[in-house]
């Protein structure tokens, strides 16, 4: 099977035997009684789907356990979809400073210049684990080893096709086979992780449920079949409810082990719901700028008896106080390019904590490039939103949390007889002045692919591709997974960087529905260039245990080809895959460089 000899299969197994029971060590102190830190973070759950926010169609006692007996934050934001999220919460930076301005492409990479919270951390002794959905980057130096993390076992893509069956990928790049639930598999390697030894750990658990495909196990989708909902929302809240379940277990087996008690867990998820479903009267689902599309459910249950500790907290914040957070709690020192406010004095009750100096926080969305809009604003009591740049609404979020009167429609004042209307056009300068600010640098944005800094293959998938001329994705926007169709003369190429002139071996992950075989040519800017003959081979659909019907593309058993001897040359290039004729049934999942 592809890159094959570069995986080790016993790791999961491994994994599963060796793991010590909570009750199989002797757990001895933390000498600097430094707090061991979890983050727990969900893949489109909104803030409605929990039992504990009103929701009577779900159960999540230990999600509900999780956030009341910590520091709860009845208004957290993040931004509107995956990538942006994930790193503002490692940065402490609104998202388009880091790079990281959408979730395909390559545009969902953060710079490597960007110092990460286990970056942070490692200086302090820590040792730090990600477990499930990195999404900042498929490649070195942009992959979680390095971006901070000493141990991986997940995936870098926006999605995972099959919660049941594939192959994740660890912190060099090999390639782990899993056969099982992966919701359960994650969290049966971070426990290992975290019970391993007795240094401090953060560990960042990223579960990848309730993003569709909508799968998960049978005895959690019979029980909540039974509530009558529809089939798409009985499989979205059996997956929160799976993941409820492994978070119990997560909590029995740090009890057991005593490191319950000096462990800052840290619980959120990245964006509003992925579907139009309950979520406390919000308006807005993921995607988009609204309150329903970026508040989520947020708590930080701090170490010990720590007095914010079952304590509700109103107080706007957001994933960019993390990191300044997690700093403070530790002694690091701090930065000065961040934009988050350290929650720290809040909690601890300082009059003059930072986050009531805050004038707004500010959200930002996706895009295939960076324009700042749409895009909106609030603060404890109002918001602004940015359709575009001639277009604003103005809300009052205490007499109007469900954004249903746009004030600037209205002609009355406001209190103390400052105008509606000069009140907004405050913000909309503001807002216009904060797109400027956070503009980032177009160096960044979809960085070429280095081919020196991988040990092993370097895998150029499809959607981190740009395609050309009549060659298109399966998906118009190429999300994860896909594939590139009707390739032709200007095919499709992907950017690449290299410090030396180096030959490569290529594997080809293709399908070719034609009687014949078709030539295909790999060739880059400096004028190299192999060709090779691929034969028909009509490739099949793996089977998947979906609930519904999926939006994303299926996993297949692609066909494979290796072709000798492409030379790259040393600088900036592209490497493109095209053949001389328009071929219909020529699809091109994939293709690894190995070098000689």
């Amino acid at each position: 099977m592809f890159l094959r000899h570069f995986c080790y299969l016993l790791l999961l197994m491994t994994v599963c035997a060796c793991a010590p029971g909570p009750d199989s060590r002797e757990v001895s102190a933390n000498p600097d009684n430094r707090p061991n830190i979890l983050f727990i973070l969900t893949d489109d759950q909104g803030i409605g789907d929990l039992s504990l926010h009103g929701n009577d169609s779900i159960r999540t006692p230990n999600m509900d356990a999780l956030l009341m007996e910590g520091a709860k934050f009845d208004r957290f934001y993040v931004s509107p979809v995956c990538a942006p999220t994930r790193a503002s919460f490692l940065s402490g930076q609104y998202h388009p400073r880091t790079g990281a301005i959408f979730v395909t492409r390559r545009r969902e990479t953060m710079a490597a210049e960007v110092v990460t919270i286990p970056e942070h951390l490692k200086k302090a002794g820590y040792r730090t684990g990600l477990f499930g959905k990195w999404h900042n980057g498929a490649t070195k130096p942009y992959d979680p080893a390095g971006q901070g993390f000493d141990e991986f076992l997940g995936f870098s893509l926006g999605h995972f096709n099959d919660y049941f069956n594939g192959e994740l990928e660890n912190e060099r790049n090999e390639i782990v086979p899993f056969s099982g639930d992966l919701t359960d598999i994650l969290t049966d390697t971070a426990i290992h992780f975290m019970l391993e030894d007795d240094q401090p750990f953060f560990t960042m658990l990223t579960y990848q449920a309730p993003h569709t495909p909508v799968q998960v196990a049978d005895d959690h989708w019979d029980e909540v079949k039974k509530r009558g909902l529809t089939d798409y929302n009985t499989g979205i809240y059996a997956m929160i409810e799976s993941i409820d379940e492994q978070i119990g277990r997560l909590r029995d087996s740090l009890e057991a082990a005593g490191k319950w008690e000096n462990t800052l867990v840290v619980f959120s998820t990245d964006n509003g719901p992925n579907g139009d479903r309950f979520r406390l009267g919000l308006k807005g689902t993921k995607g988009q700028v609204n309150e329903g599309s970026v508040r989520v459910p947020f708590s930080l249950r701090m170490p010990g008896n720590h007095p914010a500790n079952g304590q509700l907290f109103n107080e706007p914040a957001a994933h960019i106080d993390l990191l300044p957070t997690l700093l403070e709690v530790t002694d690091l020192p701090r930065p000065n390019d961040l934009d988050g406010a350290s929650l720290v004095g809040l909690l601890e009750g300082r009059e003059d904590s930072e986050p009531t100096r805050r004038e707004f926080i500010y959200t930002f969305k996706q895009g295939h490039s960076f324009t700042g809009y749409p895009g909106s604003m609030r603060n404890e009591t109002v918001m602004l939103v940015a359709r575009g740049p001639e277009e604003f609404e103005y809300y009052n979020l205490v007499k109007d949390p469900f954004q249903e009167r746009d004030l600037l429609q209205d002609s009355r004042s406001g209190e103390n007889g400052v105008g509606i209307h000069d009140r907004a056009y405050e913000m909309i300068e503001l807002y216009q002045s904060k797109i400027e600010e956070v503009r980032p640098d177009p160096a960044i944005i979809a960085p070429p692919i280095n081919l020196d800094a991988a040990n092993g293959p370097v895998r150029l998938l499809a959607h981190e591709g740009e395609p050309a001329g009549e060659t298109s994705f399966n998906d118009e926007y190429g999300w994860a997974n896909d594939y590139f169709i009707n390739l032709g003369p200007e095919g499709a190429a992907w950017p690449i960087e290299t410090d030396e002139d180096r030959t490569y071996s290529v594997i080809i992950r293709y399908h070719l529905d034609t009687d014949t075989a078709r030539p295909l040519v790999l060739s880059t800017d400096g004028g190299s260039k192999v060709e090779v003959a691929l034969p028909p081979a009509i490739t099949e659909e793996i089977p998947v245990a979906d609930r519904v019907q999926r939006k994303e593309v299926f996993p297949r058993r692609w066909a494979e080809v290796t072709v000798e001897g492409l030379e790259i040359e040393k600088g900036a290039s592209t490497l493109r895959v095209s053949t001389p004729l328009i071929v219909g049934g020529l699809w091109v999942k994939e293709i690894a460089l190995l070098k000689y």
